[in-house]
């Protein structure tokens, strides 16, 4: 009888040590299988949208009209590659001169997000580069003559006729624009974000007897100065979809 019990508790517990181990056997299968099908499975998105502060600012101010669309592809975890086109029309006074700058421009580049999520969150911190290029016109509408003598009856009279005034066309420009800025997923799939802009310019067409005061997309420029700054705000919806390597 004392054998009898003896090999049944050996039964036993070879029994609990199969199971234990068919167990453990099943929760490394899971495990694996689902790092495999994480690293299968690339997190590609394409966003897009619009520039709010250009929308605001045409509604605003008469001198301005301009509208800008923005997309990005996202191809990593936090990797995107981003685009943005738009076009404007300016009418600006500077100094003695009145001057209208209409064109479109695109700028093309990438985003690289610096925010580590929470689970559920899908947040940005953005740093990334964009190579810009824009095609307008500048039209000189008026000016007045710098007269420090007494030569001419009325030394503020404005011209906006004949010598220099009127249109340059088939302008070009191309710079670059480095960028901070966030991205805040408000409700699922619709985000709010805000860029910071830093432009170097690299080359520009100088139109005959004027220059590129303004250069749409890149703004102010200056002569002794190659720099300029922007912003933008925008509003983009995401389309989420997926593919398999």
């Amino acid at each position: 009888m004392k054998l009898l019990r003896t090999w049944v508790f050996c039964f036993s517990i070879l029994s609990c040590i199969q199971w234990a181990n068919g167990q453990e056997d099943k929760m490394i299968d899971a495990t694996v299988l689902d790092s495999l099908n994480k690293t299968q499975k690339i997190p590609i998105s394409l966003r897009f949208g619009v520039d709010l502060s250009r929308i605001i600012k045409t509604q605003a101010t008469p001198d301005f009209r301009g509208f800008e669309t923005v997309a990005d592809l996202r191809i990593r975890e936090n990797f995107f590659i981003a685009m943005e086109l738009g076009n404007e029309e300016v009418t600006q006074q500077s100094e003695r001169i009145n001057f209208t700058t209409q064109g479109t421009y695109y700028k093309l580049g990438f985003d690289l997000n610096m925010y580590e999520n929470w689970e559920g969150m899908d947040n940005h911190v953005l740093i990334g580069v964009r190579f810009a290029s824009s095609s307008h016109s500048q039209n000189l509408n008026s000016y007045q003559l710098l007269d420090r003598t007494p030569f001419w009856q009325d030394p503020e009279l404005v011209i906006d006729s004949g010598f220099s005034t009127g249109s340059r066309e088939s302008l070009n420009a191309f710079w670059l624009e480095f960028l901070v800025g966030f991205k805040v997923q408000i409700v699922q799939n619709v985000y709010l974000g805000l860029s910071l802009r830093l432009n170097r310019l690299i080359s520009d067409t100088i139109p005959e007897n004027f220059d590129n005061i303004y250069i749409p997309g890149f703004n102010k420029k200056t002569e002794d100065n190659k720099f300029g700054a922007g912003f933008n705000y925008t509003l983009t919806y995401r389309i989420p979809f997926r593919f398999k390597k």
